[in-house]
């Protein structure tokens, strides 16, 4: 019986390592957000929980790291506006080997086109 649950574990362990699995991961401090810096692609999107109904679902993303801030952080909100020169949410920051190589920032609806921001990220990305 212990040896059904040992392949059990190790099939949810897989899985959950596998490239299809997709998820955005919440930079909540300063430490985790250094880690972006490490990564060979990564695409941080900049949000405010105010303005949650306009992000963007950047986890569709596949081959890059994925990363979320909100900058209604107290921790590191206003550090990482400063800091990013974040001027309007949702932005999202695509950095290669921790240098930003292109930004995305909402006009004045605080909208991003869900569809052609994807498309140019993947692009980018490749």
């Amino acid at each position: 019986m212990n040896y059904y649950y040992g392949i059990a574990w190790l099939l949810g362990l897989l899985l959950f390592q596998s490239p299809l699995y997709t998820q955005s991961v919440n930079l909540d401090s300063f430490e985790k957000v250094q880690l972006v810096k490490l990564e060979n692609c990564a695409v941080v999107q900049v949000n405010a929980s105010w303005n949650y109904q306009n992000r963007l679902a950047i986890e569709k993303l596949k081959d890059c790291y994925i990363a979320e801030i909100d900058l209604s952080n107290r921790q590191i909100g206003a550090v990482i506006q400063k800091e990013w020169k974040v001027k309007v949410v949702p932005t999202i920051i695509i950095f290669k080997n921790g240098t930003e190589v292109k930004r995305f920032e909402a006009g004045v609806s605080m909208k991003l086109d869900e569809k052609s921001i994807l498309e140019s990220i993947r692009k980018e990305i490749r």
